[in-house]
């Protein structure tokens, strides 16, 4: 396709699309404008096949001597649940917050065992630290007790001291 022929096809376009908006705006019929307009924006030809659809029908119907036949959507309406919904919708609340109040209780008890077990251990902890400095001293102490008596007793060898 040459420069030329595309710059024809565009113009054509453009025309027949000026003449097809031109009649669409000399219709009567605000339903099937409304229906071109948006089978143009959605880019789909479902607006224009439903009001085509519902013009044949209003046409049958009115060739065949019936009512023009109309149609309202009404928005529905929420149902009030029955009784016996209600109750069982209550019976779960219920349970749900008996369950609830089961599972945060036996959390509960859970950190309160845990925080008991914690201080055990940090009691525990400290005395064996205590315990851990008392032998320290006392190591020492036995140990300058034992250097002073190797110092002192002739029987003991010098050369190998205790560790």
């Amino acid at each position: 396709m040459t420069m030329a022929s595309s710059v024809d096809v565009h113009e054509s376009t453009a025309l027949t699309t000026a003449a097809f908006m031109q009649e669409l705006s000399d219709l009567d019929d605000l339903t099937l404008v409304k229906a071109t307009y948006a089978a143009l924006e959605s880019g789909r030809l479902t607006p224009l096949l439903k009001e085509e659809l519902r013009c044949r029908i209003q046409s049958r119907r009115l060739s065949e001597g019936k009512d023009e036949l109309m149609v309202e959507f009404t928005a529905p309406t929420k149902d009030e649940p029955r009784p016996e919904e209600l109750a069982k919708l209550d019976r779960r609340r219920e349970q749900n917050r008996r369950a609830a109040r089961k599972f945060r209780e036996k959390k509960r008890n859970k950190t309160d065992i845990l925080m008991q077990e914690t201080h055990r251990l940090e009691a525990s902890n400290d005395t064996l630290r205590t315990e851990i400095s008392e032998l320290g001293k006392e190591r020492t102490r036995l140990l300058a007790v034992l250097t002073e008596h190797a110092q002192l007793c002739h029987m003991t060898k010098v050369d190998n001291p205790p560790p």
